[in-house]
């Protein structure tokens, strides 16, 4: 049955989207946080300078930003395809339902913006070599 598929996917795909999406915006929110102090002079109880540390975390950090753009890619790599199919079941069911593949209702239509927006992110990330902060934003948009 096309309405169960299509249900189905659709659902599963806005899951993974949704998880992809979080993920672009943690990637926004931990490349805007810096919890170090700017004195390079302070000291902590272990005695470190705080530059020492500071290289340490600056190294970690981009590591966990890099971590979390490649890994908001790869799902939101996955859920697109998945939407991609739930569209066109529901336009197959819709066809045998009312005779008409598609009608512009707003879910439908929401849905259409919905894989523009990713399919803009994964142009960009593929044909431009967008990453990180610009890349993360267009798929914060997909998120709303």
């Amino acid at each position: 049955n096309w309405l169960v598929m299509h249900v189905s996917i659709i659902m599963a795909s806005y899951a993974v989207l949704i998880v992809g999406t979080l993920l672009a915006i943690l990637f926004l929110a931990v490349n805007q946080l810096d919890m170090l102090p700017q004195d390079n002079t302070t000291q902590y109880t272990e005695g470190h300078i705080t530059t020492q540390f500071s290289a340490l975390y600056t190294k970690q950090k981009l590591q966990l930003l890099e971590d979390l753009d490649n890994l908001s890619y790869r799902t939101i790599g996955l859920g697109f395809p998945l939407l991609t199919i739930g569209i066109i079941s529901g336009a197959v069911w819709a066809n045998e339902a009312w005779g008409s593949y598609w009608s512009w209702d707003p879910k439908e239509t929401w849905a259409l913006i919905t894989w523009l927006v990713f399919a803009s992110y994964l142009h960009v990330r593929i044909n431009r070599n967008w990453k990180g902060q610009k890349a993360s934003i267009l798929a914060a948009i997909g998120f709303v």
